[in-house]
Order: structure tokens, then C-alpha cells, then sequence
């Protein structure tokens, strides 16, 4: 770096960044965004920094490999959800408009007052006759998460709410006893996202919780008073879910019931989960600490939903949490304590719950929700509009190219380029097509730096007609699928708001 002009070796465009130095903040985001925009990592240390620099080394690489874990999770959760999320959403829409969002509803409620997270791990069935006494005796609030709800309702226990978020068509067989019973005194919490068959036939009333990856409902919905919903993270877990409620609405302390996060006795599911038959334990499965200080088999999805619980309780200050799950995970930020313990020295009670039995419909502004699918409306005649010049602009490009008139090229890029850009910033496409094709702009947008920074006319040329022909190709295809259901839906929330003025 002394003796060379740094000129010298960065003049074929061959390296785009240098980072210097430690493992800091700045060098974080350096990684991060690399990591955004390619599709592949190769690292090649130095052979002598092996020994000079084992441990910054080692440091480092873990570091990357995080990182690199993270994303590709993020994109293979993307590939398999992508499409349901927006669809789900739009099914959801009246439901939420029909129920009240349980984060505003319950707050003043729950605030300061105990409440347990119950899961269908193993440990659930020795706490059956402890969550009897707590319910009779209305303790604390009792909430379920996914398939808990089976356990409880085979032995006679309706807790004060269920929650339910998973996207998938078959999520409502976690609550398919509950429908077959008939039992409608058990509040549905449901994720805005949530599988669309889910909502269908449930006996019981429901509240709403508004979802990241719902894109839809951040754009349409505000309160009378210009407020937009509190919105929760996704998260691989149903509890994760219903703990970033618990921590959101100030409930304290926050009690973990049946939250194993891991086998016990080659079990990792309740009694009475009629669903779910599990995967058995192997020899090759990881080890984490447990409650007790052994060591316990898990799996590696447990690990990840293990991670994000100890992250939202290490954001939750002055809060205490409480994990009574008996031969489970250990997890960062809990104490463990016997529910019975926790009985006699936590719950004094008794908590008011006549609030989750009251009806009522959500207070959105119904004249914003109107106004915004007006424009979702219009943006969808620019959209049409944009996708067919981005189309000629396309084979304006491989015209030329086939001509061999790459000198002429630039001009056609920058018409290009705008067209992108106004379909990028265009809200019908963010909102309805975009979500549905997050896998190919990741890709798409990993070779974007390289196309745009290419000084070679026709190799840009023929990397537009590839990368972001194929992208434009595929988001057309999709809305011409999804375009009658965004028509239905569109047209049936002018006729729930039919009337209303502007």
C-alpha cells in the first residue's frame, strides 16, 4: 500500500472495495451490502494470515458465514412464501376490517399484568392441572400459540386467546378442533398473513395482528387520527410472534410455558396434537444448554427461533421473564421457575377479561381505505402503461444489438433505466406484483451494480436483455395470474364501504 499506486491495480475494475482493519460497525455494513448484491461468496485468505491472524481469521469468517446463513434462509423463506403472503393478504382484508387490532384493543388490558405464552412442547403436559388452576381462578392471561390450543381444549381448558400466523393453506389444522367443537368463547389472534382457510369457519371471535410481509395492509389502513398499525416482525415461530405482542402491550412478568425448544424423550410435541407426528431425534442433531444446566438435543430451527426469542426479551428492559418449561432449552434473558413456584409468588390476580369477549370492528379510517384503492387502481393503468414501454424499450435494445449499433446503445440504457426506475416506484407494482417476486429482484438486484458500472456497450446490452428481461418477463406473467383476484378484491371493499362519502 506504501510502495503502489493503488491506481495501478484498481484500473481493470476487477476489485470494487477495500476494507482495512477490524471488525467494526463500518466494515459490518461493508459486508452487508456485498452480501446484497451478489449471488455467490468464494473467500481466499492469504495462506500466511493462517497463522499471523488465526483468530482475526477465524472471527471473520464466522462473521461471513452468519451473514451468508442469514440471507440465504431469508431467500429461501422468500421462495416459499412469496406468493401466499400477498394473496393471504388481500383474503385477510375483511376479516381485519371486522375484527379490532388486538396490539390497540388490549394494551390498556394487559399493561403491567402477568401473562403466559403456552406451546405445544412436551413440558406442556405436566403444567395441565397448573394452567386449570390459573384459568379457574383467572391468575394471569392465558394465550396458546399454534397447536397448544389442541392440548388445552382436550382437557377442558379455553385459554383467553389463541394465536395463529402461519401462511399455509393447511394452518388450520391447528385449529381444527376448535372448529369442530363448535367453541366460540376462544379469541382467534390472527397474523395478517395468515393461511387464508385459516379465517374461514372459525366458531370464535377475532383480533388482528398486522404482519411485516404485509405489504397491503401498510399501505391501505390508518386510524381515524392518521395513525398507521403497529406492525409485528415475522418470525419463524408462532410464539416469537405472540411474545413481541406480549412485550409490545407491557405485560409483566411474561411466563414461558411448554417452550422445549428441543427434544425430550424423542419427543418435541405435546399430547393431543393430532396434526404434527414430529421428527424423530438422531445422533447428529446439535446440543444446546437446558433449563437445569444439562445438555438437550434440539434441531436447528429451534436454535433459530431460540435466537430470536433471547433477541425480543433483550430489547424488552424492566421486564421480567419467566421460563418454567421443565427439561427445555435454556433461554438468555429468562429465569426458570416452576409454574407452581410461579403460581404462589407472581399471580396474585385477578386479571379482567371481559375485553376479549366483547365484539367490535376495527376503527380504521374507511375513507383513506377507499382513497387508497383508487389509487391502487390508477397506479395499475400507469403500470400497464410502464410495463408495455419497458417492453419496447427491450426490443429496442436487441434491435441494436443486432445491428451491431452499440455506439447507440446509451441512449436506449437511459431511457431504460427511467422506465425502471418509474416501475420500481410505481405502488400498484410494490404492492401486488413486487412481493410476489422477491427471489428474482434479490438476484436481479445482485447483478445490478456489475450491468450499470459495465463500460463495455454490448455486454451491458446483452445483460439488460437477460437479467432484467427475464425479471420484467416473470412480473408480467404473474399479474396476468393474479390480475382477476386483484380485481374481485378491489371491488369488494367498494361495496363493504359502499355509501360512505368522501
Amino acid at each position: 500500500m506504501q510502495h503502489l499506486n493503488e491506481n495501478d491495480w484498481l484500473a481493470d475494475e476487477m476489485i470494487e472495495e477495500v476494507m482495512v482493519g477490524a471488525i467494526t460497525g463500518e466494515t459490518l455494513g461493508t459486508l452487508h451490502r456485498l452480501i446484497d448484491r451478489v449471488s455467490g461468496v468464494l473467500v481466499v485468505p492469504w495462506l500466511p494470515y493462517r497463522s499471523l491472524f488465526t483468530a482475526e481469521l477465524k472471527k471473520f469468517n464466522e462473521i461471513l458465514y452468519r451473514m451468508v446463513s442469514s440471507k440465504k434462509e431469508k431467500m429461501a423463506i422468500n421462495h416459499v412464501y412469496e406468493k401466499k403472503w400477498a394473496l393471504n393478504s388481500m383474503h385477510n382484508i375483511p376479516f381485519i376490517l371486522h375484527s379490532s387490532d388486538f396490539l390497540y384493543t388490549g394494551s390498556e388490558h394487559i399493561a403491567g399484568k402477568p401473562a403466559l405464552i403456552i406451546s405445544a412442547g412436551p413440558s406442556l403436559n405436566d403444567e395441565i392441572e397448573h394452567l386449570r388452576y390459573i384459568r379457574e381462578n383467572n391468575l394471569a392471561y392465558l394465550f396458546t400459540v399454534g397447536s397448544a390450543v389442541n392440548t388445552m381444549v382436550e382437557h377442558g381448558i379455553y385459554p383467553h386467546g389463541t394465536f395463529s400466523y402461519d401462511p399455509n393453506e393447511y394452518n388450520v389444522n391447528v385449529i381444527q378442533k376448535v372448529i369442530d367443537k363448535g367453541i366460540d368463547s376462544i379469541p382467534l389472534i390472527f397474523g395478517s398473513t395468515v393461511g387464508k382457510h385459516t379465517l374461514d369457519d372459525y366458531p370464535g371471535r377475532f383480533m388482528h395482528v398486522i404482519i411485516s410481509q404485509d405489504e397491503l395492509s401498510m399501505h391501505i389502513l390508518r386510524t381515524p387520527e392518521g395513525h398507521k398499525p403497529t406492525i409485528i416482525n415475522d418470525a419463524p415461530s408462532v410464539a416469537v410472534i405472540a411474545l413481541q405482542c406480549m412485550i409490545r402491550m407491557k405485560a409483566d412478568p411474561i411466563v414461558l410455558v411448554g417452550q422445549n425448544l428441543a427434544y425430550r424423550d424423542e419427543q418435541y410435541y405435546a399430547e393431543g396434537i393430532t396434526h404434527a407426528q414430529g421428527v424423530p431425534a438422531s445422533a447428529d442433531l446439535p446440543r444446546v444448554q437446558g433449563v437445569h444446566g444439562q445438555q438437550v438435543v434440539t434441531r436447528h430451527s429451534f436454535i433459530k427461533m431460540k435466537t430470536e426469542m433471547e433477541f425480543y426479551i433483550s430489547t424488552a428492559k424492566g421486564t421480567e421473564f419467566i421460563n418454567t418449561t421443565r427439561e427445555g432449552a435454556a433461554i438468555k434473558g429468562t429465569s426458570f421457575q416452576n409454574l407452581e413456584e410461579v403460581i404462589q409468588t407472581r399471580l396474585k390476580g385477578p386479571i379482567e377479561d371481559s375485553w376479549l369477549q366483547t365484539s367490535s370492528n376495527s376503527e380504521y379510517d374507511l375513507l383513506y381505505l377507499r382513497s387508497r384503492i383508487e389509487e391502487l387502481q390508477r397506479a395499475e393503468e400507469a403500470f400497464q402503461a410502464i410495463m408495455e414501454q419497458i417492453h419496447h424499450a427491450l426490443l429496442d435494445i436487441k434491435h441494436k444489438l443486432s445491428l451491431k449499433q452499440f455506439n447507440m446503445l446509451n441512449v436506449s440504457f437511459g431511457q431504460f433505466d427511467n422506465l425502471f426506475t418509474s416501475l420500481i416506484g410505481n405502488c400498484f407494482f410494490k404492492i401486488y406484483v413486487l412481493p410476489r417476486q422477491r427471489m428474482r429482484y434479490e438476484f436481479l438486484y445482485s447483478k445490478m451494480d456489475a450491468i450499470r458500472s459495465s463500460r463495455n456497450s454490448q455486454i451491458r446490452g446483452e445483460q439488460i436483455l437477460l437479467y432484467f428481461g427475464d425479471f420484467i418477463w416473470k412480473c408480467q406473467q404473474d399479474y396476468m395470474e393474479i390480475k382477476s383476484e386483484i380485481h374481485e378484491f378491489h371491488c369488494s371493499i367498494h361495496t363493504q364501504i359502499k355509501g360512505v362519502r368522501i
